[in-house]
């Protein structure tokens, strides 16, 4: 998040990650921006302003809590250098106290009036993202301003500036995508997850970063990449070579793949898993054919399997097949899908 360090108060405000950080709506971007102000002290006052304008945003038309102002007077009066003006104070300090008293107060008025017009700002400038949602049982592929190429697969969000390459080229990816970057190394590509951030020149690769799976994977078909976490580089990867990282027991692995393509084959129509859970497959299939699963019977979810399908299939068929090595029922209702 370096290019933060030269943000001023308005660029806060218009930043939808900080606005998320600041109403406690993603803890993706709460746990990046609390990172980032601890490595950034020379920044955080100014920050922490505009979180707390952003929060005030949200009482809209109710009046201002009494603690707010309580803390807004004694962040106010511990700002006055009072050795300054020594000679004054020790005759009028009781005067100067109500006269801060005062314009703290008319301060917070005014302040409380500007919210609307702020607020209305401020949804204007939230509109500057582009958000990209690939709903379930579909894929997308895109062209980003820079010609690089991501495909975006099922239940995937990604989100970029308007002026994506004019200064950076950063994304924000909460799913899994495989990127086909441009080269350009005066300006790195930059995707960031909900783990860590994943820093590129020019190559292909594919990421798999769902908020709600234990499995964080990121495979490399071709060039290199760098690995980093709260801003600092933890490992980097070279051809055919694979990041995998346990959420639960925060164990992670860079090993070898010979068939490194096998891991971005979700784009071609592929549904491939290699000792998976029967939680696991399902998980996938909601995605790809846009269905919910109900799992009743609990002695099958741990089960574990190996195999491949296409999304082509239609649920039942894929149903069928698993249930050869491990008998069950299932039931389907609507879009929901019960097994007993």
């Amino acid at each position: 998040m370096t290019k933060y360090s030269n943000y001023k108060f308005k660029d806060f405000i218009s930043d939808e990650t900080f606005c998320n950080y600041a109403r406690g709506l993603n803890k993706c971007d709460e746990k990046a921006w609390e990172a980032w102000m601890n490595k950034n002290p020379e920044n955080k006052d100014i920050a922490e302003e505009a979180k707390t304008q952003i929060q005030l945003i949200n009482f809209k038309k109710k009046s201002l809590p009494e603690f707010f102002i309580h803390n807004e007077w004694n962040k106010l009066s511990s700002k006055i250098d009072f050795n300054k003006k020594e000679s004054i104070l020790k005759h009028n300090k009781t005067f100067n106290i109500k006269v801060w008293r005062n314009v703290a107060a008319i301060f917070i008025f005014f302040f409380a009036l500007s919210i609307f017009f702020v607020n209305k700002t401020f949804l204007n400038q939230e509109n500057t993202c582009q958000k990209i949602i690939v709903p379930k049982g579909q894929i997308k592929k895109i062209i980003l301003p820079d010609n690089s190429i991501v495909v975006i697969n099922s239940g995937t969000e990604l989100r970029y500036s308007e002026n994506f390459g004019e200064k950076n080229r950063d994304v924000f990816l909460y799913g899994e995508a495989y990127f086909d970057v441009t080269h350009n190394s005066s300006k790195p590509f930059i995707v960031h997850t909900c783990e860590n951030t994943v820093k590129v020149v020019g190559t292909a690769f594919n990421i798999s970063a769902f908020p709600d799976e234990d499995i964080h994977r990121i495979s490399l078909e071709r060039g290199k990449i760098e690995l980093a976490k709260n801003g600092e580089s933890f490992s980097s990867l070279s051809p055919n070579q694979i990041y995998l990282l346990v959420r639960k027991s925060k164990q992670a692995k860079v090993f070898k793949s010979q068939n490194i393509k096998m891991y971005s084959s979700w784009k071609e129509g592929s549904i491939r898993f290699v000792n998976q859970t029967f939680f696991d497959i399902t998980t996938k299939l909601e995605r790809s054919h846009n269905i919910n699963f109900n799992i009743k019977n609990k002695k099958i979810k741990n089960c574990r399997y190996t195999g491949e399908f296409s999304r082509m299939q239609n649920i039942e068929s894929i149903l069928k097949i698993i249930k050869l090595t491990t008998p069950f029922n299932y039931e389907i209702k609507n879009d929901t899908i019960i097994i007993k």
